[in-house]
């Protein structure tokens, strides 16, 4: 028998420390030292030998015993990314690139207050699955879509609400038959919580200075 995380639970190492993220809970928390070595035994050796504190995480929900051997994996992967589309140059968003932006922004807002974390985030993943692998996406679609959001985060600041704003940019790309990436990340000394939005190896909403101390935790 071995155990795999409950659904909605992910987690990465962030130095000598594992942090988790329960979406369905909407919080990050960090494991006793005694159950943290248990369960890093699991992930690196494969190790399916029950104790009291794999036992202990069984009973908080935290994992759920497997036929699978597999052990658990940290949240991920994404790509390194390589640029911004903040630094380049992009198209003018016109009035309605920015007004596009911000009913997407209103909307995400909406969203998230209604339905929570963790249902947003399952509709937005359930919406990126349902498009065909194989479409033709006009040049530059990316690039007028960061350009109208850019514009909009004069009239609404995404370092206010990083989750609105990047669940809205990605909703917006999505529409658009875009594949975008919303990526969740941590940080330690002291805790901080951070979200963007990555196409390919192209930063969309935010800049390389303000992500690279972060370590994703959850990629949708």
């Amino acid at each position: 028998m071995g155990f795999s995380l409950r659904d909605g639970i992910s987690f990465c190492r962030v130095g000598d420390r594992t942090i988790f993220l329960d979406i369905l809970a909407d919080r990050y928390f960090c494991l006793s030292q005694a159950a943290e070595r248990s369960f890093m035994d699991l992930v690196e050796s494969g190790a399916q030998q029950e104790d009291e504190h794999l036992r202990g995480l069984v009973a908080r929900g935290l994992l759920i015993p497997s036929s699978s051997s597999a052990a658990p994996h940290p949240g991920g992967p994404v790509r390194v990314p390589q640029a911004s589309m903040l630094d380049l140059s992009l198209p003018p968003p016109g009035f309605t690139g920015t007004i596009s932006a911000l009913s997407c922004l209103a909307a995400a807002r909406l969203r998230l207050k209604m339905a929570g974390f963790g249902r947003t985030l399952s509709w937005l993943s359930a919406r990126k699955a349902r498009l065909p692998r194989s479409r033709a996406i006009p040049d530059g679609q990316a690039d007028r879509i960061a350009a109208g959001f850019a514009s909009a985060a004069r009239f609404s600041s995404q370092f206010d609400n990083c989750l609105a704003h990047s669940i809205a940019m990605a909703s917006h790309m999505i529409a658009k038959g875009l594949l975008p990436q919303v990526v969740l990340g941590v940080q330690l000394g002291p805790f901080s919580a951070h979200c963007w939005v990555q196409y390919g190896d192209r930063l969309v909403n935010d800049r390389f200075d303000m992500v690279r101390t972060f370590t994703p935790i959850l990629v949708i």
